[in-house]
């Protein structure tokens, strides 16, 4: 919402397209953090013996949320790391973004210079705005009791 009454109000300066950002690096990490409370706070009904079994297993039932996982934490890490070393079939934060720095000088004279720089900030990116909605559905389905059930997965 916020990204499109940007775009309606022209607001697309450097600092309109950060906030949008910053928005949605708290909406996918809030979200991707449910699991984890979810697992914590129903433990003992929980069938899974740790939160990665449990996280593997919801997962593999709902993969929207491993969508979510994986975007919260590519954001999230600059490098994606396991016991092994880097790991290279997850995206990486620098994976995520391209922005791109112009800057244009001309020279008419010794003494009249023109400089100027613009910022590209290639925001909002459809594919990860997807994946948020996605998981925005999925939670929303589930607080409004679809049936989904994840303490018995």
């Amino acid at each position: 919402m916020l990204c499109g009454l940007n775009k309606e109000n022209g607001n697309n300066q450097t600092s309109d397209k950060y906030k949008e950002c910053r928005f949605f690096l708290n909406a996918i990490e809030s979200m991707n953090n449910i699991l984890d409370y979810l697992y914590f706070e129903h433990e003992d009904a929980v069938r899974q013996p740790s939160l990665k079994c449990f996280k593997r297993a919801v997962w593999d039932k709902y993969p929207e949320l491993e969508q979510l996982a994986n975007l919260a934490n590519a954001y999230k890490h600059c490098v994606r790391e396991g016991r092994g070393g880097k790991i290279l079939i997850l995206p990486w934060a620098k994976d995520l973004q391209s922005p791109k720095l112009n800057v244009n000088v001309k020279i008419s004279s010794p003494l009249n210079v023109n400089v100027s720089a613009d910022y590209e900030f290639p925001w909002p990116i459809t594919e990860h705005e997807d994946i948020l909605d996605n998981g925005f559905k999925f939670w929303v389905a589930y607080v409004q009791h679809d049936g989904c059930d994840l303490k018995s997965v």
